[in-house]
């Protein structure tokens, strides 16, 4: 009787053993699922994680292992962050991110960086979250959507990256003719960072966005730090930052664009890639990767048209404020040894970090002649007279397709009165 006892009151002790941990784990598990379900989810473009580190977004990379990479800006003298991957178990794994700073700050204590993090084994998450230290308490963070989380076909096959508008950007024409050649030369997609731009400009973003084919991306760099249209620094300048995060931008642009399109133009909405020999990207670039098959950069040198000429017939759009790039069709002319200021057409899949004028790639970068395209960099620069230019009349083969187009969305949107 007494072993009976003793095996009944063992197996009954186990049994509220078990269920006393059973229903403390329950109680936990339904806890913290609802602290993880309290999280507010991060929803600007950039994030203050603390002064010196500011998030813009985590982008799977599958291309390394089973990792994320997440596009930041930091200070020089950050050394250690960490990923947080929210598990669905209701886990939260820290994992010390790899910082890649990047060398392109030109002086500036302020940076972009990348943030690597490899994937803890099985863990399924979707959201993941930041910190400077390993602490238990998450309470307090910002869950970040993980993108390209599986990467999706490609929809697009040229998308252009514009970045940034800034200082109230009002230049309204080009900005519409631009468009409007991106769009004969083949774009499906524009990405536009903007800081801010004027009423008028406003104007037109809402229109190609309500078209289907921009996206406008906010960049509030200004209220996070000093910010500056110099792009490099020197003694006495009051800046953070150079250029308004021109890089950052551009480096997200890369990733949010990386699985969506085939080629990416990363140029400022003053330029466009004019192909010479070709009517458009496409036809161009079947030719260029007919002549470089193991190219995934494809540089095209700057030629700046400084100044602009008396033509009749192109006045129409005197009401509207801005530069008019069909009058300006005096080259200045470039030195054959000089850095002539490039800018690119990619293949995303094979970059891991672009510059204002560079790209990092497991590839070849090749540098394509004026004979096949150049880069149409229309912008007034009054310490140039017509003795130091050049005539180039490049851009006009476009003008009977350009003209039409441009004067549809300047008589629906700003109208003469």
């Amino acid at each position: 009787m007494r072993t009976s006892s003793r095996y009944m009151f063992c197996t009954l002790s186990v049994f509220v053993c078990l269920a006393v941990s059973f229903y403390s784990y329950h109680i936990e598990f339904k806890h913290r699922k609802m602290r993880s379900q309290k999280l507010p989810i991060a929803t600007d473009t950039i994030t203050a994680l603390d002064r010196r580190t500011f998030i813009i977004s985590p982008y799977y990379e599958p291309r390394l292992g089973q990792s994320v990479r997440v596009i930041a800006i930091i200070h020089v003298s950050v050394k250690e962050l960490y990923c947080i991957f929210h598990c669905s178990s209701n886990q939260n794994v820290f994992v010390r991110a790899e910082i890649d700073l990047h060398s392109d700050r030109f002086g500036f204590p302020y940076g972009t960086a990348d943030l690597l993090c490899a994937e803890p084994s099985g863990c399924d998450y979707t959201y993941m979250s930041f910190s400077s230290t390993v602490s238990i308490n998450t309470d307090q963070s910002l869950l970040f959507e993980v993108r390209n989380r599986p990467p999706q076909p490609i929809s697009s096959n040229f998308t252009v990256c514009i970045s940034t508008l800034f200082g109230n950007h009002n230049n309204v024409l080009q900005m519409i003719q631009s468009i409007e050649m991106y769009k004969i030369l083949g774009a499906s997609k524009i990405t536009i960072y903007n800081t801010n731009c004027s009423q008028d400009v406003d104007k037109v973003l809402r229109h190609y966005i309500d078209e289907g084919i921009l996206e406008v991306v906010p960049w509030p760099i200004d209220r996070h730090l000093q910010t500056t249209t110099e792009w490099h620094y020197y003694d006495g300048l009051n800046a953070e930052i150079g250029y308004f995060g021109q890089t950052a931008a551009l480096n997200d642009c890369l990733y949010r664009n990386m699985y969506k399109s085939k080629f990416l133009l990363l140029n400022d909405i003053d330029e466009i890639i004019l192909p010479v020999k070709d009517w458009d990207w496409s036809s161009l670039m079947e030719n260029l990767q007919n002549k470089y098959p193991d190219t995934s950069v494809f540089l095209f040198d700057s030629h700046l048209f400084p100044i602009p000429v008396n033509i009749s017939g192109f006045d129409m759009w005197s009401h509207v404020p801005g530069v008019n790039i069909l009058t300006y069709r005096l080259r200045l002319p470039n030195q054959p040894n000089n850095f002539n200021s490039p800018k690119m057409i990619v293949n995303p899949r094979d970059v891991f970090q672009t510059s204002i004028h560079v790209a990092t790639t497991h590839k070849q970068k090749s540098n394509i002649s004026e004979e096949m395209a150049i880069l149409f960099h229309c912008k007034t620069k009054n310490k140039y007279t017509i003795k130091d230019l050049v005539p180039d009349d490049r851009s006009m083969r476009y003008n009977l397709s350009l003209v039409p187009h441009v004067d549809k969305v300047i008589q629906r949107l700003f109208p003469q009165q």
